[in-house]
């Protein structure tokens, strides 16, 4: 499950790490608590005409495949399970074609309620160690908006948690190594096989958290205060290691 993010790096850094030869979109600034039905930012690359290339730029969170007659259905499409994203009907043509990477640098993730904590979830800022973004694999899709406008959306692929994230959550996004982006977004790659193989949970002590206040479960709270560690709410002892 990924269903709130944080992106706080310039467009600039974001073109420079994932190898963009051109920016064609850029969000309005940080954000420290991204819900969908929002933009983050996007990586494709178009390999026809004169355009060709890596770009970055942005799209909607929550994808509307293009048969969809009301855009309203990208509010429950946000993720898409690895296990059947080339298969479901929703998400097979973008899978095919239009597969993107969405970098982020980090996320929020809700650990199940534990004794002492009157039943409430700790929310928890998951990030890489080393500080760098996270490169989520995702989808996109481009169809006119209202108006006509061109509305590109996205969804973020998810696996099974591993050993990082298992203790507060049993899913977590699709993480791609830098050896991986290549052949992912590249759009005439159609080898079904491989291009799921790299659908998997990311390698234990590439993450890490800590627990964060409960005010980002509303995405109208905004600021770098955000990501702050608190205390964790409920009984120590059940607490997930970084906690203690």
């Amino acid at each position: 499950m990924c269903g709130r993010a944080v992106t706080s790096s310039t467009p600039e850094e974001l073109a420079e790490y994932l190898g963009a030869d051109e920016i064609v979109a850029v969000l309005d600034g940080p954000d420290h608590n991204v819900p969908p039905s929002r933009p983050l930012p996007l990586v494709w690359e178009e390999v026809e005409g004169a355009g060709a290339g890596r770009k970055l730029g942005t799209a909607r969170w929550g994808l509307v495949p293009s048969w969809a007659k009301d855009p309203s259905i990208g509010d429950r499409m946000f993720n898409a399970r690895a296990e059947t994203v080339a298969e479901k009907p929703s998400f097979r043509s973008a899978f095919k074609r239009r597969r993107c990477l969405v970098p982020v640098d980090g996320f929020y993730e809700w650990g199940p309620a534990t004794p002492g904590s009157g039943g409430k979830k700790q929310p928890w800022f998951v990030h890489r160690a080393d500080g760098d973004p996270l490169a989520l694999a995702g989808l996109w899709e481009m169809r006119p908006a209202d108006g006509d406008d061109p509305l590109r959306t996205c969804t973020v692929i998810t696996v099974e948690a591993n050993e990082d994230m298992a203790p507060i959550h049993h899913r977590m996004p699709a993480l791609l190594p830098a050896g991986a982006w290549d052949a992912w977004l590249d759009p005439d790659h159609d080898d079904r096989e491989a291009l799921q193989s790299v659908l998997t949970p990311a390698p234990t002590g590439l993450l890490v958290r800590h627990p964060v206040d409960r005010r980002v479960g509303n995405p109208r709270n905004k600021g770098p205060e955000l990501l702050e560690p608190v205390e964790a709410i409920g009984d120590p002892a059940l607490w997930p290691e970084e906690a203690s």
